[in-house]
């Protein structure tokens, strides 16, 4: 009897152990990605890239008018409005993991608008001999010109991520990690005017003709020193955050107002610390 007990309490013993052994090896096990893996991330905030402000080019009409009916334009939708937001798209990030420790990144993202030029419409007054008939009026409509817009955001580097000595990560599911980074963004904006509205004698009339395309482009490129953190739900899916420790950009802007006249152009740097948070979701793809 008691050798089937003492039997019975060893086998139990053992098998204690061997789960424990088990639960532990599986403690040792992380998700966050080695070498070899790729990760693929939806990324929320903001870039530091340009935003040309469409009202630096010239609308061949007349503003603040009365009688004059203004045409409204789509807000402006791309992945660099402010402030920052999680509700903005700031682009899509892919890792690549050339080591444990080690991962090469690439960010970019594009956006496009286009709007079609309007005609513009003279107003009509009905008179009553030399009196304006009040309430009779048609209002003037202002013209719109074409506009085209594209973006463009592309960041490259590399970053270190912290393992112990012996290549676990310092919290489990937990990959936290510091990086350089190699910005560029690009932007131009185009603006052409068909009609629009000048002062007449006996109210607005419509002009046109061929203003040309009015540009506005800027370029610009710098650096920055990045840190962040990835928490692994499972082996696939994780969300992290991440943001600019140090950031360094040079920017050349240029406005041509008319085709074959010397543009207007600025040159500005600026250099900002903890600056342009972002979210981030994403997948270890393989």
């Amino acid at each position: 009897m008691y050798r089937k007990i003492i039997s019975l309490i060893s086998v139990s013993l053992l098998l204690s152990t061997a789960v424990l052994a088990q639960d532990n090896s599986s403690d040792n096990l992380s998700f966050v990605p080695k070498k070899g893996n790729f990760t693929l991330s939806v990324v929320l905030g903001k870039n530091d890239a340009s935003n040309i402000n469409p009202s630096v080019l010239p609308n061949y009409s007349i503003y603040n008018s009365d009688g004059v009916v203004t045409r409204l334009g789509a807000d402006h939708n791309f992945s660099v409005k402010e402030p920052a937001s999680i509700t903005n798209l700031a682009g899509i990030a892919l890792n690549y993991f050339i080591t444990d420790k080690i991962s090469l990144s690439l960010l970019g993202s594009y956006g496009y608008k286009f709007s079609p030029a309007e005609d513009a419409f003279s107003g009509v007054d009905a008179l009553y001999g030399n009196n304006e008939i009040m309430g009779s009026e048609i209002p003037a409509i202002q013209g719109s010109p074409e506009t085209k817009n594209h973006e463009m955001y592309v960041s490259v580097g590399a970053n270190y991520h912290f393992r112990d000595i012996a290549g676990n990560q310092v919290l489990k599911n937990v990959d936290f990690y510091v990086g350089g980074r190699f910005n560029f963004g690009y932007e131009r904006l185009e603006k052409n005017q068909i009609s629009w509205l000048e002062n007449g004698d006996n109210g607005y009339i419509v002009n046109s003709g061929g203003s040309g395309v009015a540009t506005a482009e800027a370029l610009a490129f710098g650096g920055a020193i990045v840190g962040g953190v990835d928490y692994y739900f499972t082996q696939s899916l994780f969300i992290g955050a991440e943001v600019n420790a140090f950031n360094f950009m040079y920017q050349h802007s240029e406005i041509v107002k008319m085709p074959g006249v010397q543009g207007a152009d600025t040159h500005t740097t600026f250099a900002n610390v903890f600056s342009f948070p972002r979210l981030k979701i994403g997948f270890k793809i393989f």
